[in-house]
């Protein structure tokens, strides 16, 4: 078997999460599995968590807290809601693509920065993210966290130009084709920016480095190494791997995977325009690629390659044998179809992504955990009671959330 080496044994040790792309969507509904998972005590046992984009503006947020959690006797952050739900939500209330797209690109004050080939709203992006999100965070102190017995926080992207997933993290950055370099003053800011780079709306960011920096990697005697490793240019971590599940499937016991990607939508009457037409052709491509990932994850749990558990914004919570409640019908068929953008999210489409998260992590858990955790679990506040159990609210408050506000 082509994946024999990577056998659970003394070698695969720990537990990671992965939070996958998705927008504002993704960075909400992984919200809810993390209330979830912190109630039953696993985020305070977690050794990595990996993110991609929408995941990653939720983990970066997560890194700036971490040290702010307090945690009681049995590893549960009494101070969760306080230090973390409420900032992302307030963050996810705002727009934050019209601003980097279109508005500061007219303010005559940038346009000096924007001037030059390798600047673009990629970093007016990692701008508001250093103003509003994680601050002056910098590689170094993800570094500092993990020594302190926190977890590594790994933030994928995609190099364009070796084509495989590159990292940023406090062991530090790079991909296995360019290599690895130390960078602990780069800003966790520009990370979250790279792995968020919807490639359709952002441009790739560049980021710029000293002769040598890169080593060990599988280019370094190619003459085309020299240039790349100078210009590194990275987009959106969705485009190699939506999921995050490259930095840990190899190594880790236990790889616990939350979904808020777009689900695959079939069309009766495809686009013939030709721009279109090529973008339905490319989600197929992306469909099938990611489709294998998800195949082969489930595929590694039931060979007990590792330990763990999947739950996907599209998952039915009737698949599980042990759950709570949760949405289906309509809901469940507008959650599913629920516009994966950084523009505002109201207070009701909020709460009802959260619901969800927090519902299906529950009973993803609960169905395929409960082994490995202490019973019987804490059975925990989903974030909005009132509308987990009203269907017809939630359905209403999601009726135009597949909509894209227009720049």
């Amino acid at each position: 078997m082509a994946d024999s080496k990577y056998q659970p044994g003394q070698q695969r040790q720990g537990w990671a999460l992965c939070l996958s792309g998705g927008g504002f969507r993704a960075a909400l509904f992984h919200l809810g599995a993390l209330r979830r998972l912190n109630e039953v005590e696993v985020l305070s046992r977690l050794q990595t968590i990996s993110s991609v984009s929408g995941g990653s503006v939720a983990n970066g947020l997560l890194a700036r807290v971490w040290r702010d959690f307090q945690p009681d006797s049995k590893g549960c952050f009494s101070n969760f809601g306080e230090v973390f739900e409420t900032p992302l939500r307030r963050f996810c209330s705002q727009d934050i693509r019209t601003g980097p797209l279109l508005t500061d690109r007219l303010d005559p004050r940038e346009w000096l920065f924007l001037f030059g080939a390798d600047h673009s709203a990629t970093d007016l992006l990692a701008l508001t993210y250093r103003r509003q999100l994680v601050g002056d965070l910098r590689l170094k102190d993800l570094a500092a966290i993990q020594k302190d017995n926190g977890p590594a926080f790994i933030f994928d992207a995609s190099n364009v130009q070796t084509g495989v997933n590159f990292t940023f993290s406090g062991a530090g950055i790079g991909d296995w084709k360019l290599g690895h370099a130390q960078a602990p003053d780069l800003l966790v800011a520009e990370a979250v920016a790279a792995s968020s780079a919807f490639p359709i709306a952002f441009p790739p960011l560049v980021l710029k480095f000293e002769p040598g920096v890169f080593q060990h990697g599988a280019l370094v005697d190619d003459p085309r190494h020299a240039d790349m490793a100078h210009r590194v240019v990275l987009t959106d971590g969705g485009v190699y791997d939506n999921l995050g599940l490259e930095p840990v499937w190899k190594t880790h016991q236990v790889v616990l995977c939350s979904d808020g990607g777009q689900p695959f939508q079939e069309e009766e009457d495809p686009p013939q325009a030709l721009p279109m037409r090529l973008l339905r052709v490319q989600d197929i491509i992306g469909n099938q690629a990611e489709a294998v990932r998800k195949r082969w994850l489930i595929s590694a749990y039931e060979r007990n390659v590792y330990q763990g558990a999947y739950w996907g914004i599209g998952t039915e919570i009737e698949n599980y044998a042990t759950r709570g409640p949760g949405y289906t019908g309509v809901t469940l068929d507008r959650l599913r179809a629920v516009r994966t953008d950084f523009n505002q999210f109201t207070d009701d489409e909020q709460l009802v992504l959260m619901n969800h998260g927090w519902a299906l992590a529950d009973a993803a858990v609960r169905t395929h955990m409960s082994d490995v955790l202490p019973g019987p679990l804490p059975q925990g506040e989903p974030p909005s009671r009132e509308l987990l159990e009203d269907s017809g609210r939630a359905a209403e408050a999601l009726k135009d959330s597949a909509k894209h506000i227009r720049l």
